[in-house]
C-alpha cells in the first residue's frame, strides 16, 4: 500500500510541474497576443475567432495597510466602498461619484476624493474561450 501511495504522490507531482510550466507558457503567450491586439475605443470585447474574445476588465486595488486605516477613519464611507476583504468595489465608486455631482453630500462622503487618490483603478485584458452548447437529442 505504501508503493501504491508513492507512486500516486509521484505521479500528482509530475502533474503539478506540468501545470505549473502549462501555466507560465500560457502567460506569455497571452502577454503577447494583449500587445498585439489594441483596445477597441468603444471597450467591446474583441472576437479573435468563433470561439475566443479578448475582454478589458477594470480592477480597483487599495493598499490593505492604507485600507484599514480608512476604515478606522470613515467607517461609514468604507463599509460602501469596500468589499469584506478591502477589496475596492468600483460600482459603488461610480455611484458615489454621482452622488457628489448632485451637490447635497452627507457627511461620512467628505473623505471620498482623498479615498480616490489612494485605489488604483487598472484596465486588464482578459482572454476567454467560449464553450459550444452541445445539443442532446431527445
Amino acid at each position: 500500500m505504501a508503493e501504491e501511495i508513492k507512486k500516486i504522490l509521484e505521479d500528482i507531482k509530475k502533474l503539478k510541474e506540468i501545470e505549473d510550466v502549462a501555466k507560465t507558457k500560457r502567460k506569455v503567450l497571452e502577454e503577447k497576443l494583449f500587445s498585439i491586439v489594441e483596445r477597441p475605443i468603444d471597450g467591446k470585447p474583441v472576437w479573435l475567432s468563433d470561439e475566443a474574445k479578448i475582454v478589458w476588465r477594470t480592477e480597483a486595488k487599495i493598499n490593505q495597510r492604507a485600507g484599514r486605516i480608512w476604515l478606522e477613519k470613515n467607517p461609514e464611507l468604507s463599509k460602501r466602498i469596500f468589499t469584506v476583504t478591502v477589496k475596492p468595489k468600483i460600482t459603488e465608486i461610480s455611484r458615489l461619484e454621482r452622488t457628489l455631482e448632485l451637490g447635497d453630500v452627507p457627511v461620512w462622503l467628505k473623505d471620498f476624493e482623498d479615498l480616490k487618490q489612494e485605489i488604483k483603478i487598472e484596465e486588464k485584458p482578459q482572454l476567454q474561450f467560449i464553450k459550444e452548447e452541445v445539443e442532446e437529442n431527445e
